[in-house]
């Protein structure tokens, strides 16, 4: 049989079993072996058990349920209408109305939540409706409240974060803090976006004006929410605590809040919280099982040895470096789960892009960037359908809307390769150098 071909069929594997709609975890396993069962490398079958079970093992990757159940104790209704309210009495007024509201309460969900997903099914019906109510195009909204819930895996906590740190032995305080200023960028390109879009297209309409004591009394009963991230990032500053640490913090403190000031935390749900935050991370941690079996099959097959050469010989500047990669990951991205992306791609290409001098924080900011836009980007785009599930838009309508925002996403991507500060500057200001 043809090297090259063998060389490819694990792909062609992934590739036929995710056109059928199998999860994308149990799809790459499944391929691993039938790659190892086609190659006769049977000697690797014993090894496949030990590696599916050791790439969940590291005590980083502990971090993940716990984000997981500290966001699911926040997401109640109530924290989401807080928000909404606190948003909407300070910028609703401005152009762009409901639009701008929408993307800043993305922004503030996202440094309570690492999910992408968790942050557009959020948002979905209640900005959907809302932007609708004031004029603006279903698909439009839509895929704008897609686009902004991707910033969850920029913003700290990111669960895209703490897998590739763990996987690239980066420091995940670093990589929080790295996202802090791509986050801020990429919140603003959409804001000034909306705004453009409401002043072309009339959207929006009058709103009453709200006095300060309503805005100070709603700062005031927003202010054990609005205090999480930075116990986050306070834990990351200090040095002294661990990300499974941090994330174990969190979930008390989620559940304090949840019990005892939002009360939207009782007996009748606590256990629905659970069983949601369950079912994520393992999913999650099936994908990441399967990954890295996928990847060690690569090894075996000799695509990686390939593909190292051909960088080598290529003599690439480091800026021309990641431009292909996320050129590829833009690629991989339509077709791929963010999750999946992450944990085949990391392993692979990390340690190239360390080797031409990039920062691990700058590349692995890139990478989340590229997971963002993949997150909108058709066919697949996990972000359009599950909007599309929480509000019954078809994600054709979202298809023609949401085009401009890949290209403003793709800007802010090449910006933060071509000015590695932007992404370096609060991590080496504020992270310890050791750690």
């Amino acid at each position: 049989m043809n090297d090259i071909l063998i060389i490819f069929f694990p792909f062609l594997f992934l590739i036929f079993f995710m056109a059928l709609r199998m999860p994308v975890g149990f799809a790459l396993i499944i391929s691993s072996i039938l790659e190892l069962a086609i190659t006769g490398k049977l000697f690797f079958f014993h090894e496949v058990p030990t590696i599916l079970y050791s790439s969940i093992g590291h005590f980083t990757f502990l971090a993940i349920p716990f984000f997981i159940l500290s966001a699911e104790l926040l997401s109640g209704g109530k924290v989401i209408d807080l928000l909404f309210e606190l948003v909407s009495v300070f910028l609703r007024r401005v152009p762009g109305g409901l639009g701008v509201v929408t993307i800043m309460v993305s922004m503030m969900l996202s440094s309570i939540q690492g999910s992408s997903a968790a942050t557009a099914a959020a948002l979905g019906k209640i900005g959907t409706e809302g932007m609708a109510k004031e004029g603006y195009d279903k698909g439009f909204a839509a895929s704008l409240i897609a686009a902004s819930g991707g910033l969850a895996i920029m913003i700290p906590p990111s669960i895209a974060m703490i897998i590739y740190g763990t996987l690239s032995d980066t420091s995940i305080g670093k990589l929080f803090y790295g996202g802090i200023i791509p986050g801020i960028i990429i919140g603003t390109a959409l804001i000034a976006y909306v705004v453009l879009i409401a002043h072309k297209h009339k959207y929006g309409i009058e709103h009453p004006k709200v006095g300060w004591k309503q805005r100070i009394l709603l700062i005031f009963n927003a202010l054990p929410l609005m205090f999480f991230p930075f116990i986050v990032l306070f834990g990351f500053y200090t040095g002294k605590f661990t990300a499974t640490e941090i994330g174990t913090i969190s979930v008390f403190y989620s559940a304090f809040i949840g019990i005892a000031v939002y009360k939207t935390i009782n007996l009748k749900n606590i256990f629905h919280i659970i069983e949601r935050s369950t079912k994520v991370t393992v999913s999650i941690f099936i994908i990441i099982a399967g990954a890295i079996l996928f990847q060690h099959v690569l090894v075996l097959s000799g695509f990686l040895n390939i593909l190292l050469d051909v960088i080598r010989n290529a003599s690439l500047t480091p800026f021309e470096f990641l431009i292909l990669v996320s050129a590829v990951l833009y690629f991989l991205g339509m077709f791929m789960e963010g999750v999946a992306l992450n944990v085949l791609t990391t392993p692979i290409v990390a340690p190239i892009a360390m080797s031409l001098g990039i920062n691990p924080v700058h590349y692995g900011i890139i990478l989340v960037l590229n997971i963002e836009i993949a997150l909108i980007s058709p066919p697949v785009g996990l972000n359009l359908f599950v909007l599309s599930a929480v509000t019954d838009i078809p994600p054709e309508d979202m298809y023609k809307a949401v085009w401009p925002i890949l290209l403003i996403l793709i800007s802010c991507l090449i910006l933060l390769i071509a000015f590695p500060q932007l992404t370096l500057f609060l991590p080496n200001l504020l992270i310890p150098k050791h750690l």
